[in-house]
């Protein structure tokens, strides 16, 4: 049993180390958001999510960044063209050509993950309102004015994954709901554990007491800018 700890942290170790430095360079040359520095919120958010995933998928999409690498693909810069998509239509459309566009298989996957999640996800809205359920919209329908909704971004994700992966993941999202155990809702306790909550609940307790001007957003496993979740961070520095 500590010999499959250790294993899996290693490989979210390898996983979060490659994403940052795509997320580091998505930039690269214009003007750099004050989150690709903060490699610490990147590593708790980002590793947040990968806690919850099994071991099967966790190496596979290892392995899809290593292929990435070696192919000198940036997934990050991918899932945000994926993004534009309902934000950016006309951009969507230049950039388009300079991806990998998914497999049929990969698309049909990722679109009924992403109908999993987004379900879990509704009804963690509906549990934690103030946790979960005060950034982004859930649907890509109410993207407006640089609000991007939960919808858009996990799908922009999920669309940088193999069918390889996404099979894997699915699987295992299957499996914990027929368990009764909530994907999203491992994600978000996990986010809330990163920035010393006990649980959701008292995330949730601590939220509402400072609602006034404040947002804590949900998405796929990151938050606006890929790790920093706007009301955790103000609790953490209260």
């Amino acid at each position: 049993m500590l010999s499959q700890t250790l294993a899996a942290a290693e490989t979210v170790d390898r996983i979060v180390s490659r994403e940052w430095n795509m997320f580091h360079t998505v930039n690269e040359g214009g003007a750099r958001a004050a989150c690709q520095d903060d490699r610490v919120t990147f590593d708790g958010m980002r590793r947040g999510q990968f806690d919850a995933w099994s071991q099967e998928a966790a190496e596979s999409y290892l392995g899809d960044l290593e292929d990435a690498e070696r192919s000198g693909r940036n997934l990050v810069s991918e899932k945000y063209i994926h993004m534009m998509r309902t934000t950016e239509p006309s951009k969507y459309e230049q950039l388009l050509s300079q991806i990998e566009k998914p497999s049929e298989s990969a698309r049909a996957l990722a679109g009924e993950l992403s109908d999993k999640l987004l379900a879990q996800t509704e009804a963690l809205f509906e549990k934690y309102p103030y946790v979960a359920g005060s950034g982004r919209p859930l649907r890509s329908a109410h993207d407006f004015g640089g609000v991007v909704s939960v919808e858009t971004y996990q799908l922009g994700e999920l669309l940088t994954y193999s069918a390889r992966t996404l099979d894997a993941l699915l699987r295992h999202v299957l499996a914990l709901e027929s368990e009764g155990v909530s994907f999203a809702g491992r994600v978000l306790e996990n986010s809330a554990a990163f920035y010393g909550y006990k649980n959701l609940d008292e995330a949730e307790t601590a939220a509402k007491e400072r609602a006034d001007g404040m947002e804590f957003e949900l998405t796929y496993g990151c938050a606006s800018c890929d790790s920093c979740n706007p009301a955790m961070c103000a609790e953490r520095r209260a």
